[in-house]
């Protein structure tokens, strides 16, 4: 019996028994004669209700029968002891039929509510579960839902109820009443309500609409993450109507920490993976259809999402025909190409000029036979199959492959050829100090601490931070201090501190942080070592006689206030004795911080709307890039006044396609009489003297490839340039982007020579060997191999061919214990089990 329907019996039963206690004290015949007929009907009611909604009817209905006949009978009596008497048995009576009701097992109305056919694995295996329970009536209603033209400017109606495979029993939802039927629980994994600019479900099934007619709504996620939730799907608008959110763990769970739904977070996994795993143990067969396409081959999983799409465009369009040219040149793997269910309908809805272009690469995939364009529902099959995935990051299907413990590469939409041996081994830098008879070198490519020696081009590996991301930027900044080289985390744990005397690497601090550090350039003064933000709120300072950490909130606070883009938090710095000068990108303040007590000043520089990158400072003046001009301005500490000093003619800057920023500068070097540009979004160096205040390209033949796309490069997403630094008084070391090739460059003669920052073959062995590529960035992340200069798409397909990746899998399940829990396959048999026990008041 439905256990609404049966509080509603009780309720009579407890009307009744109140009828009945005011009888003894009634005069009027009529009135008692009247109370005892409504008694009646309500006794008939219920039994009729009992006979239509429950088995275990007989009894009870047998106790109401003698109800109304006791209750006869005392409409006929006229005498008051009698009519005690029989109010009694009455009592008795109702009594036992609530005992009775008591025991009748209840019965659950379990609706699952997907709005599209393809989502249906977030929920199916709690569907599972509940349909193998006698106590559940179980209902799939898929609902309607909207996809918005833009040409047209219409929402466009569908409804994918014809999609769902026979094996479920969908309910059309005109044929279901949520107001009548008044569901125990309601599964939903449509979060937006009314937010989502391209697809919502119909107003009628918005949670607030829901939860007027549902005892327990319950959001279960209809993706997956690497084990964390973003701070964009911290505030949809489904928290403020639901009962319950399922999520993948309690790390996943924290993330919510303080938030108003907090205590209502079940961290029981996620039916996505349940799904996969269950089809991987089980072991998929390839469907008939399919294998002429795939049988005899390895098989890989493309998938194509919707953020990258919108973040790069043509570029990702272009990447995908390139890498069904290398598979059309092999015969060994197969594709199995799933675009996002939603992708088209993102391409008319925002951009429609791409259109043309996304059919086109479709007819080559299925013309040229690369493998199988699956645009079925359910991705759970083509997972299974697969011995791999190829794709972007940005996408809950990398977690699916990680469950099911199959190799994960992730694509650089910028790489369109694989790289020779010479130029896997040039080195990119982005930050050098000198240290007596070489110069020390970090990247941001990959975790490697090199040298050169004054005398030379060649580069020499010294060491990497072990227990930390070996194939990231963990270590892009250093700073000198005595004979040890302090290295800044950035995609790394904790900061470390390499000793040029005992050459030794350590690790600062007692153990990582959960996320990457994400700190920018260091500064060294005296024992101290403070460390720059990119992200966090604070400059830190380490100590490094008592090894103790200070942190400086309060002006990295008031600095950070305007910068609503959400860029760096600081972006260059300069020292004058005890000062840090610092810039910011989307401020035209600048932050004085004194090394020796900690205490700051912001400085507004020129007008409201400027921004600066590059910074020198001086015990007068400061230099600085300004960020949307282009322009260098001479600020005056003293009386405040500022001198623009307007770029050569020649020179040119553009927006960078990330966030649409300005920055035609990376950074500037400090030249005694000069100050020297470091190229950003630009396409040359720009020498300015101090003295006349003219300013000039430097070495423009140089840059001249810096408009051009390369493999690996397009000036619409990489700076020109990284690096740029200077190496004594007259020479700067600069680097460009589109080949990694350097220069060292005779500011006063504006000569210069050319040559390619290389590891010899013997360091490059001592970086690679032995390394496949896959591991894990941090906590919240992925367990894959990125495709990079060493790392390339043909290698990853040769390594899959020849069975090299087989003990990734038993890493990648080390790695990935934060990713969910119940990754034997169920989440949903645990979410349905709380649920019935929230139902059955047992917690």
């Amino acid at each position: 019996m439905r256990t609404f329907i049966k509080e509603q019996l009780m309720g009579l039963l407890d009307s009744m028994e109140q009828l009945q206690t005011s009888l003894p004290v009634m005069i009027d015949k009529e009135r008692i004669i009247q109370a005892l007929m409504d008694c009646q009907e309500a006794a008939v009611a219920i039994g009729e209700t009992l006979e239509r909604d429950s088995s275990a009817h007989e009894s009870i209905v047998s106790l109401l029968e003698e109800y109304c006949e006791e209750a006869f009978y005392l409409s006929e009596s006229q005498e008051e002891s009698i009519r005690q008497e029989k109010v009694s048995v009455l009592d008795k009576l109702i009594n036992r039929v609530k005992t009775l009701l008591v025991e009748i097992s209840p019965t659950y109305h379990m609706v699952f509510m997907p709005y599209k056919a393809s989502m249906w694995d977030s929920l199916e295996s709690i569907w599972r579960a509940c349909k193998e329970d006698k106590r559940c009536e179980c209902y799939v209603m898929p609902i309607p839902y909207y996809e918005f033209n833009s040409k047209t400017n219409r929402w466009i109606y569908h409804y994918d109820g014809d999609q769902f495979s026979e094996e479920i029993p969908v309910v059309h939802y005109h044929d279901y009443s949520l107001e009548l039927n008044r569901p125990d629980v309601a599964y939903i994994h449509n979060p937006y309500d009314d937010c989502n600019l391209i697809t919502r479900v119909d107003y009628k099934f918005y949670s607030e609409e829901l939860k007027q007619h549902i005892r327990k709504l319950v959001y279960v996620p209809y993706y997956v993450t690497g084990g964390f939730i973003s701070k964009e799907h911290l505030e949809l608008p489904v928290y403020q109507h639901m009962d319950y959110m399922v999520v993948q763990s309690e790390y996943a769970k924290s993330f919510c920490v303080g938030m108003y739904y907090h205590d209502r977070i079940l961290p029981l996994g996620s039916p996505k993976l349940d799904q996969v795993i269950r089809l991987c143990h089980e072991g998929s067969a390839i469907p008939e259809p399919w294998k002429p396409l795939l049988n005899g081959k390895k098989i890989l999983m493309l998938n194509t999402s919707i953020g990258c799409f919108l973040q790069e465009g043509i570029l990702y369009l272009q990447k995908i025909k390139n890498i069904c040219e290398i598979m059309n040149s092999q015969e060994q793997v197969a594709l199995i190409w799933r675009p996002h269910p939603l992708l088209v309908a993102t391409i008319k809805s925002m951009r429609p000029d791409l259109l043309a272009e996304y059919i086109s690469l479709k007819e080559y995939f299925i013309v040229h036979k690369i493998g199988l364009l699956d645009e079925t529902p359910d991705i759970s099959r083509a997972v299974a199959i697969s011995d791999g995935y190829i794709g972007e990051e940005s996408t809950s299907v990398v977690n699916l492959f990680g469950a099911a413990g199959k190799p994960i590469f992730i694509l650089n939409n910028h790489i369109t050829n694989a790289f020779t041996e010479e130029e896997k081994r040039i080195f990119h830098i982005t930050d050098m100090v000198k240290h007596v008879d070489k110069i020390w070198f970090t990247t941001n490519r990959y975790n490697a601490l090199v040298c050169m020696e004054d005398s030379e081009r060649k580069m020499h590996y010294v060491d990497r931070v072990k227990e930390q991301p070996k194939w990231y930027g963990a270590y892009p900044f250093l700073a000198k201090s005595g004979d040890r080289l302090f290295l800044s985390p950035n995609v790394a744990g904790r900061p470390a501190v390499y000793d040029t005397g005992s050459q030794k690497m350590e690790l600062i601090g007692e153990e990582n942080m959960a996320e990457s550090a994400k700190f920018g350039q260091i500064v060294a003064y005296g024992n101290r070592v403070f460390y720059l933000p990119v992200i966090d709120d604070y400059i830190a300072e380490f100590n490094s006689d008592t090894r103790e950490w200070k942190y400086h909130s309060e002006c990295i606070q008031e600095l950070n206030k305007e910068n609503a883009a959400g860029r760096e938090v600081t972006f260059r710095c300069s020292v004058c004795s005890k000062d840090i000068w610092i810039s910011a990108t989307y401020t035209n303040c600048i932050l004085r911080f004194d090394m020796e007590d900690g205490t700051y000043a912001i400085c507004p520089v020129g007008n409201k709307e400027n921004g600066y990158s590059g910074i020198i400072a001086e015990e007068r003046y400061l230099w600085l890039a300004e960020v949307n001009s282009g322009n260098i301005i001479r600020w005056d500490r003293c009386s405040g006044k500022v001198k623009t000093y307007h770029m050569p003619e020649g020179f040119r800057s553009w927006p960078g396609t990330i966030q649409g920023r300005n920055l035609p500068h990376k950074s500037l070097i400090d030249m005694g009489k000069w100050v020297v540009t470091v190229p950003g979004y630009s396409n040359c160096m720009v020498k300015l003297d101090k003295t006349t205040g003219e300013t000039a390209l430097l070495i423009g033949d140089f840059w001249k490839k810096a408009e051009e796309k390369a493999n690996g490069y397009n000036p619409e997403f990489f700076l020109s340039s990284d690096f740029g630094a200077k190496m004594d008084q007259d020479v700067i070391i600069v680097q460009r982007n589109c080949d990694d090739a350097a220069a060292m460059i005779h500011v006063e003669d504006e000569t210069y020579e050319m040559f390619y920052p290389t590891l010899t073959e013997k360091d490059f062995t001592k970086l690679t060997e032995g390394e496949d590529g896959f591991e894990k960035m941090e906590k919240k992340s992925g367990f894959f191999r990125r495709e990079s200069r060493i790392f390339s798409f043909e290698g990853f397909l040769e390594d899959l061919v020849h069975d090299r990746l087989n003990d990734v899998r038993v890493r990648q399940l080390e790695e990935l214990s934060t990713l969910a829990a119940n990754l034997d396959g169920t989440c949903g048999e645990n979410v349905h089990e709380y649920m019935m026990a929230v139902l059955d008041n047992k917690e």
